[in-house]
């Protein structure tokens, strides 16, 4: 499967203040599958108004605050998949749910000035 395995987070700690990449993951707000194009929003979010916080794939982290982010999760994640896709051959783990999930009521319940982390893992 050539895509990405997106989950967006709140900090367990400090929330006030850009994620780091080894800084610890709270509640999960939203997961979602895409295609290749898939990490296209988060990396000019990342660019103009976030951070990339580095990694080599498995996973990517980046940072940026809940007014940047949860707007284009609310109305549908970006390039999401919805059932996702799996190959024959592919292993999956019991955290993979198959269809994009949102938490709504604690995405609205999020401060827009709070840090959000994001992961991307490759699914290649």
């Amino acid at each position: 499967m050539l895509g990405w395995h997106i989950s967006v987070y709140r900090q367990l700690d400090n929330r006030s203040r850009p994620a780091k990449f080894s800084g610890a993951r709270a509640t999960r707000l939203a997961v979602w599958q895409t295609g290749l194009d898939g990490l296209d929003w988060i990396e000019e979010v990342a660019r103009s108004r976030g951070y990339s916080l580095g990694g080599n794939g498995y996973p990517y982290r980046y940072t940026a605050q809940a007014r940047d982010v949860l707007p284009a999760i609310l109305a549908g994640p970006p390039s999401a998949r919805n059932p996702w896709r799996s190959d024959p051959g592919d292993s999956l783990g019991p955290n993979w749910v198959g269809h994009t999930l949102i938490d709504h009521a604690l995405a609205k319940a999020c401060d827009p000035e709070e840090w959000l982390l994001i992961e991307a893992w490759d699914e290649s």
